[in-house]
């Protein structure tokens, strides 16, 4: 069936992006049912429709608890409006409905192949000089403990692919992005272009002082010191960064309750509840979250796993 207002996406979707990513992420066309409601007669007929915008459940009640989901649909609302000045009047939009959604979510962004992350986990491009690529490993090895899943190119690339279009599509997909930062890193011109393409697209940059500062728009990025600390410490310290930080802890928490509801053994299960444990500030709205679905998964309905969870739960007053 033809849509009406699909002309209208791509600036509505480039004005969300500016007010809420995670929206603008779950904004496209596949996820956009245009429903009519009723036909005016009135100068010359007028039909008008709703806009449904389908979301997942867990970002509609993170909205719904935080009470913004009138505000955001007035906002597309008006989104709207502006990219419709000056159309034809014979169609309206009656009210933009945001609607959760209970099924896995076949379309996100711009529907770019992912394939090269792990399901469900935290998004760390490595961007790195091929000389440190054994450093780079080793950090990705110590970063798969707490949920985050590295991309280290030329190391997670399948040959038979072009490796120029496997590390933009890691890059467009990404979380955040961390710098290996040696003293021949300002040479190199696909580590400044990856580092680039991150702040252009105002994801979290975390650069590692490995023998040199971090340089020109990088430089406003404080550097995590790594002289004297093992990479565990070192990958400890990127974990406390990214689930402190306003634009990856929202991002990082949400994962992690989810691969705790859908661990597939329960040593994964309380590896993850140790580490939320130990992240700083949780908003209630994610213990919640995990209270309210622990059960759906039969493999943590063990004494050790219960015991662990309890604990968590009785910081924050639930049962």
């Amino acid at each position: 069936m033809t849509k009406i207002f699909s002309s209208y996406t791509s600036t509505v979707r480039k004005m969300i992006k500016m007010y809420n990513v995670e929206l603008y992420n779950y904004f496209t066309e596949q996820n956009i049912e245009e429903v009519w409601v009723n036909h005016d007669n009135w100068n010359g007929g007028v039909d008008f429709y709703n806009i449904v915008i389908r979301i997942p459940v867990e970002f509609f009640e993170e909205l719904r608890k935080n009470g913004t989901i009138e505000r955001i649909e007035n906002m597309i609302n008006e989104y709207y409006t502006n990219a419709m000045r000056g159309m034809d009047d014979s169609v309206q939009i009656s009210s933009i409905v945001l609607k959760p959604y209970a099924d896995e979510m076949m379309f996100i962004g711009d529907n770019i192949d992912d394939s090269m992350w792990k399901v469900g986990q935290f998004r760390l491009f490595i961007s790195h000089l091929t000389i440190n690529k054994e450093s780079a490993s080793n950090l990705k090895n110590c970063l798969s403990n707490y949920g985050i899943d590295c991309f280290v190119a030329h190391e997670d690339i399948t040959p038979s692919k072009e490796w120029e279009n496997e590390i933009e599509k890691a890059l467009y997909t990404m979380d955040a992005l961390c710098a290996i930062v040696v003293p021949n890193f300002v040479g190199s011109q696909w580590c400044d272009q990856e580092v680039g393409f991150a702040l252009g697209q105002k994801k979290l940059v975390i650069p590692i002082d490995k023998g040199n500062l971090p340089y020109g728009f990088l430089g406003k990025y404080q550097a995590l010191k790594s002289k004297n600390k093992n990479v565990g410490e070192v990958a400890n310290d990127i974990k406390n960064i990214i689930s402190t930080n306003e634009k990856t802890k929202q991002i990082y928490l949400k994962k992690l309750v989810n691969l705790i509801i859908n661990a597939n053994n329960k040593l994964d299960a309380l590896k993850y509840i140790e580490i939320i444990k130990k992240c700083e500030n949780v908003n209630k709205y994610y213990i919640e979250n995990l209270h309210d679905n622990f059960k759906t998964n039969e493999i943590l309905n063990t004494s050790d796993v219960i015991e662990s969870i309890n604990s968590l739960f009785n910081i924050y007053g639930l049962e």
